[in-house]
């Protein structure tokens, strides 16, 4: 697929209430096929994946391997937490990468980064932090695809920054309108409908659905929040 259609796949998929993009790393890991078809059924459109390396955040998760085996139609979204995120792009285009995500403060060349993965076919994003300023982004969104807003980073502890995500999505929203904006980070089922309510294209969520309950009825609780959000923006 190339870049062009990656972008109007995702520019159909996200032109009505905000998305959940869903990660399935807490899930069940031995049977991953499963809650793929699971969120398939529930006529998700985006899959989720976390990269970590342990040396940004101390997690260590999956690598470009572990996305080549993933059978599914579904968006894949690849969000890069790792140092050197420059050096891991070709390895997750070629394993099936739909967009790729990384962090500008663990770029080394922002600019190259993003005409990379776009070269590879993917949708570019940028991902920055809370505490990281704006103005570190803004020279970059030209080659911007979609931009990740978190609401929080490596050293915040569990402290969230979505007043300062609402004020991005406002200023970025009238900077360069084409832009899919995602929030990612601590989003929960009680939260869900107020992060809507932001009028994000993606909401990114993880352990939100695969709770050790019933994930079934906690998409359709989150998907229930959105909407209503939705309607009432």
């Amino acid at each position: 697929m190339t870049h062009s259609e990656r972008h109007e796949r995702l520019k159909n998929a996200t032109s009505g209430a905000p998305q959940l993009s869903k990660g399935t790393l807490t899930g069940d890991m031995k049977h991953q096929a499963n809650d793929i078809q699971l969120l398939e059924g529930a006529d998700i459109q985006l899959l989720h994946l976390d990269v970590m390396d342990g040396t940004v955040w101390p997690k260590i998760s999956v690598g470009s391997g572990f996305l080549a085996g993933l059978k599914t139609d579904l968006i894949k979204d690849v969000h890069l937490l790792t140092s050197h995120t420059e050096k891991h792009v070709a390895d997750f285009a070629g394993a099936g990468a739909d967009i790729i995500t990384v962090q500008i403060e663990q770029c080394a060349d922002i600019a190259a980064t993003l005409t990379r993965i776009r070269d590879a076919g993917c949708l570019a994003s940028a991902g920055i932090y809370p505490t990281t300023p704006l103005e570190n982004l803004l020279p970059h969104l030209a080659l911007c695809d979609v931009v990740f807003l978190l609401s929080i980073g490596p050293e915040t502890g569990k402290q969230t920054y979505f007043d300062v995500v609402a004020k991005r999505i406002t200023r970025l929203r009238e900077t360069n309108p084409d832009l899919i904006l995602a929030i990612d980070g601590a989003v929960k089922k009680d939260n869900v409908g107020e992060l809507a309510s932001m009028q994000p294209d993606l909401i990114v969520t993880g352990s939100a659905i695969f709770d050790g309950n019933d994930p079934a009825a906690n998409i359709a609780s989150m998907k229930d929040s959105i909407q209503q959000a939705s309607t009432n923006s």
